[in-house]
């Protein structure tokens, strides 16, 4: 069976394979079974965001209202009226004082009631889900909790939720947010698994579960410290690689083959020796795995179309070409001028998987020598 529907006063089935053809089946008995870890996993997807909502009004205030909902068996996700994104903090708190309402075991009853004396009694708020059309209204009532016309399958007591876990929390529209979580089964699923992280990180880094936290920042901040001296060691031997190829007195053509992940060091970097290569018409290029990007003072210097049909021949992305024949750079260090150069080749090739290798071979044919 696939699913339900229902037409008038018939509830029809649908199942996933048609029947035979040559079988009469009206007026025969069908025999059907639920299944059990589903439905009662639905039930506490249910029943949980009932639960959810009343933590939020009470955490976040009496103005939340549903905007929507969605329950299946692997999550559930209940959208609410609020004016803001919330923190980590609120996002804890809704859910500790959800798991608290879970274990202090409400009953839940659930009945048809006249839909005049159930808004009489419990006022619109019965109607987070939209309103219900009809004249007897399905009333779901946790005690002292939360109560809402609701057609859904729900438990008997709250603590048969198990236990709510909040995955995360977003803003999908203006005024409106979404918290996504997960109850019963899926929640002790989401449990282990991060506690099997945690326990990954104590091994790894041969430590208890208390250090995890002061060690993570330990590696960050050496990370980060890291991080900035090989950025510096970096400028600097492309400082030296530039000031190569400009002092060398025999050639005036160079390529250099990087290791870099992007170009973005070389983009901001060649931009203030423009000048000095416009006046000695030498140029550089550096070649890696996703790009080619170059300075050449004298344009006719490099055969870019060349270069860049390889590239495209190569690439497993589009390629992307950007040139420009004026360069201008600002020195941060007060008195120096701005560099303003202009008849020159500033060029980027960018792509994927390219062939380092044959793209050597390509400007080496070009008069292009390897400066390393």
């Amino acid at each position: 069976m696939v699913d339900v529907l229902k037409v008038g006063k018939c509830v029809l089935h649908k199942i996933d394979e048609a029947l035979p053809a040559d079988v009469d089946f009206k007026g025969r008995i069908v025999n059907g079974s639920v299944d059990r870890d589903r439905r009662m996993q639905l039930q506490a997807h249910h029943t949980g965001t009932h639960i959810v909502f009343a933590s939020c009004r009470k955490v976040l205030g009496p103005h939340i209202w549903q905007a929507g909902a969605k329950k299946t068996d692997k999550k559930a996700h209940l959208d609410i009226t609020h004016f803001s994104s919330i923190t980590k903090e609120q996002e804890k708190q809704i859910e500790n004082a959800a798991n608290r309402l879970i274990n202090q075991g409400h009953n839940i009853s659930k009945g048809f009631m006249n839909k005049s004396e159930a808004e009489q009694q419990y006022g619109f708020s019965l109607y987070q889900g939209g309103i219900v059309p009809g004249n007897s209204l399905r009333v779901v009532n946790i005690e002292g909790v939360d109560t809402e016309a609701c057609c859904g399958t729900h438990a008997d007591n709250t603590s048969e939720v198990g236990w709510v876990r909040i995955l995360r929390s977003s803003r999908i529209s203006d005024g409106i947010l979404r918290l996504e979580y997960v109850c019963q089964e899926r929640a002790i699923e989401v449990l282990n698994h991060e506690a099997g992280i945690l326990n990954d990180l104590c091994d790894a880094w041969g430590v208890n579960q208390d250090q995890i936290k002061d060690t993570a920042l330990r590696f960050f901040h050496d990370s980060k410290r890291l991080k900035a001296d090989v950025e510096k060691q970096e400028k600097q031997i492309l400082d030296l690689q530039v000031k190569s190829a400009l002092r060398d007195g025999k050639n005036h053509k160079f390529f250099v083959k990087s290791e870099q992940d992007s170009p973005t060091l070389y983009i901001s970097y060649l931009p203030q020796f423009a000048e000095e290569f416009k006046n000695s018409g030498k140029g550089i290029a550096f070649i890696g795995s996703n790009f080619v990007v170059g300075l050449f003072g004298d344009p006719t210097g490099i055969q870019l179309a060349a270069i860049e049909e390889q590239c495209n021949a190569m690439s497993t992305k589009p390629v992307k070409k950007n040139v420009k024949d004026n360069v201008s750079f600002k020195f941060k260090e007060k008195g120096k001028k701005p560099i303003n150069a202009t008849g020159v080749a500033s060029f980027m090739i960018t792509g994927a998987d390219f062939d380092v290798g044959r793209l050597a071979e390509l400007l080496e044919s070009q008069e292009i020598i390897s400066l390393e």
